[in-house]
């Protein structure tokens, strides 16, 4: 879509699905593109659709999740024209089982790079985001320790300097993140542990939940540091992309979020402020719709939301320090057909849906900040 202004902004995130190069591994110790002349040619039909998602996405800056090859991705990028379009920060899987995330940011209209070099993964949850011998005060007596202590898949942090002048636009900090799924944890049966082998699909499910519900509440901790600063100078407009593997009212996304209030009457004052809050743009858009279907996921024909773009108030309508107002939101999700159109998975098809927003630069008048 193309922007009004120079300082408009347009965000994606976007699960490729078990994007590898031909021969490399995923999960199992089958490559899903074998190196022969079968797994070339498909792989060549996933990076065609997927460079012709990323020419239909046309936003600024796009987060991906499940990558596994740097390489592929740099490919996807030249086939789609795109080369030489962002920078982008990505980087090959380590090993298998151990898919990356990846950002992408547009290169302003004179070529110069909008992304300050200052960006970093982060596997460590924070240092003091420790759950050690922790006892409830009312109810329950036991001792609670979770030694759960790194990101599944490390979340990227990064800024950029959006384009334009006279003002010049804040800086604007983007994380990209992928948490844990809800489907079963792969448990290792080193020592026998009892509980697997008397409850081993319960003990696999809910330790994907506890994993996730972890590394929900050190993302939470990561943006705490960023959207809480003592100096003033420090804070900055914040952005979550990511499949976060669950509802915008599960407890995981909340936690991200943190709860902000959305106003929905002309004279309440909810919105006017919230330092650490996340807007979901799915709410965003569902105030805005007459009607409005929100899915990213099937499974077993059931429609789920799991992949999320979340925004700080400076991009909320109704927040005093907004700079942009919400435009309107998307999904690219007729893809997910692949029961009734088979030939969708043959492409090389993502399970996820991709969903883009778009922000326009929109400061609140200064008489009405006060």
């Amino acid at each position: 879509m193309p922007r009004a202004n120079r300082r408009d902004l347009s965000f994606a995130t976007f699960n490729l699905l078990n994007f590898q190069a031909i021969g490399g591994l995923t999960y199992s110790n089958t490559p899903p593109f074998a190196d022969d002349a079968e797994g070339r040619a498909a792989f060549d039909r996933k990076v065609d659709w997927i460079a012709e998602k990323l020419v239909e996405i046309d936003a600024e800056v796009i987060g991906f999740q499940e990558l596994w090859s740097a390489g592929a991705l740099h490919l996807a990028f030249q086939r789609a024209g795109l080369d030489g379009h962002y920078d982008l920060i990505a980087r090959d899987a380590p090993g298998r089982g151990r898919p990356q995330v990846a950002l992408a940011v547009r290169k302003g209209e004179d070529g110069l790079s909008q992304l300050l070099p200052n960006a970093a993964y982060h596997s460590d949850f924070p240092p003091d985001f420790r759950f050690d011998c922790l006892r409830e005060s009312r109810g329950a007596e036991e001792e609670i320790t979770v030694t759960i202590s790194k990101f599944s898949r490390p979340v990227i942090m990064a800024q950029i300097q959006p384009t334009g002048t006279r003002p010049k636009p804040p800086v604007v900090t983007v994380l990209v993140a992928h948490l844990k799924s809800k489907a079963p944890a792969r448990l290792s049966r080193v020592g026998d542990p009892p509980v697997l082998s008397i409850y081993p699909t319960i003990t696999k499910s809910a330790v994907a939940h506890i994993r996730r519900v972890m590394e929900a509440g050190a993302l939470r901790a990561l943006l705490d540091g960023i959207m809480k600063a003592d100096d003033p100078a420090e804070l900055t407009p914040t952005v979550v992309l990511g499949d976060l593997n669950d509802g915008s009212l599960s407890v995981s996304t909340e936690l991200i979020a943190a709860q902000p209030g959305y106003r929905v009457i002309e004279k309440s004052r909810t919105g006017n402020r919230s330092d650490a809050g996340l807007y979901s743009v799915e709410k965003l858009q569902q105030y805005r719709s007459l009607r409005h279907v929100y899915y990213t996921h099937i499974y077993k024909n059931q429609m789920e939301s799991l992949d999320h773009i979340l925004v700080s108030e400076e991009f909320y309508d109704h927040a005093r320090k907004r700079h942009w107002s919400f435009r309107e939101m998307e999904i690219l999700n007729d893809h997910l057909n692949h029961e009734t159109k088979p030939e969708l998975r043959k492409s090389g098809a993502s399970d996820h849906g991709i969903v883009r927003a778009y922000f326009d630069w929109n400061p609140i008048p200064q008489n009405l900040t006060g």
